[in-house]
C-alpha cells in the first residue's frame, strides 16, 4: 500500500443546519461553511465537491464515512454513488441523550460507509474476528451526556464526536500505522483517536478558531507538544507571538 494516500476517509461534515436552536439551545457560532444557507441542491453539489477532492488520496478498497443526519442522508448517498463509490454499509449511531429535533427529539446519526474501487477493504470485525464482535448500531454517549470526553470539548466545539467511538472505527476499519483523512477536523477527535490507536491523522480544518480548540485539545489528551513543521516551533511559542 502507497504510504501517501488513506485507508479510511472518516469525518463529520458540516449538516447545513444553523447550531443555534438546531444543533444545541445556546447562541452558538455557525461553521463557516455548509450551515442552513444551502438549498438542497447545492448541499448535494457541496457533498461533490468536497468526497471529489478527497478521493485522490484514499486507496483502492479505501473507505468513505461521513457522520450525517437523516434529512441529509440521502444528499450525501447521492454524491457518493455519483463518484463512483460503492455503499459498503449504513451504521447508526445511538446516543445516550437525546438532542434537538423538528417533530421528535433527535437521538442518532447516521454514519453510511462507501468503498472506493474493486480492491478489498479492510475488515478487522468479520465476524467476530480478532474477539470484536461489533455491529452496524454504536451505542456510545453523546456530547451532552455526563462523563465522556466530548462532553468536556463541548464548550468549545457544538459537535464534538466521543474519542471511544472514533477509535473503535478505527480499529475496525484501518491497521496500525495506516492513514485517516478527516477533511472536516471540527474538534480533533479523530487525530486524538488515530494517536491513541496508533494511526496516522491527516486533517484538515478552515476555522482559526476550531484549529486552536484542535491543537489545544489534542496536547491536553496526548501530552504530546504540537509544533509547526515549516519553523519547529511549539503551539505554545506560536501563541505568544500572536497579535
Amino acid at each position: 500500500m502507497r504510504t501517501d494516500v488513506a485507508r479510511l476517509v472518516l469525518t463529520d461534515e458540516p449538516f447545513n443546519v444553523a447550531i443555534g436552536g438546531n444543533v444545541t439551545d445556546r447562541d452558538q457560532r455557525d461553521f463557516v461553511m455548509a450551515s442552513r444557507a444551502m438549498t438542497d441542491p447545492q448541499f448535494l453539489d457541496f457533498n461533490q465537491k468536497w468526497m471529489d477532492a478527497v478521493l485522490p488520496h484514499l486507496v483502492d478498497g479505501g473507505i468513505l464515512g461521513t457522520f450525517i443526519d437523516w434529512r441529509r442522508w440521502p444528499m450525501a448517498q447521492a454524491a457518493a454513488t455519483g463518484l463512483g463509490l460503492t455503499p459498503l454499509d449504513l451504521v447508526v449511531w445511538a446516543k445516550a441523550n437525546p438532542g434537538m429535533g423538528n417533530l421528535y427529539r433527535s437521538q442518532h446519526e447516521l454514519l453510511p460507509l462507501f468503498k472506493k474501487g474493486t480492491a478489498s477493504n479492510a475488515n478487522n470485525i468479520s465476524p467476530g474476528k480478532r474477539g470484536r464482535h461489533r455491529t452496524n448500531l454504536w451505542t456510545y454517549s453523546g456530547a451532552s451526556s455526563p462523563g465522556p470526553d466530548a462532553r468536556k470539548g463541548l464548550q468549545d466545539h457544538p459537535t464534538v464526536k466521543p474519542t471511544a467511538m472514533l477509535q473503535d472505527a478505527l480499529i475496525d476499519l484501518t491497521n496500525p500505522g495506516e492513514i485517516v483523512l478527516d477533511p472536516f477536523l471540527g474538534s480533533g477527535s479523530t487525530l486524538i483517536a488515530a494517536e491513541n490507536t496508533g494511526r496516522l491523522c491527516c486533517g484538515i480544518e478552515l476555522d482559526p478558531l476550531y484549529v486552536d480548540v484542535i491543537i489545544r485539545r489534542y496536547e491536553a489528551e496526548t501530552g504530546a507538544a504540537a509544533i509547526l513543521a515549516d519553523t519547529g516551533e511549539t503551539f505554545e511559542q506560536i501563541a505568544t507571538r500572536k497579535p
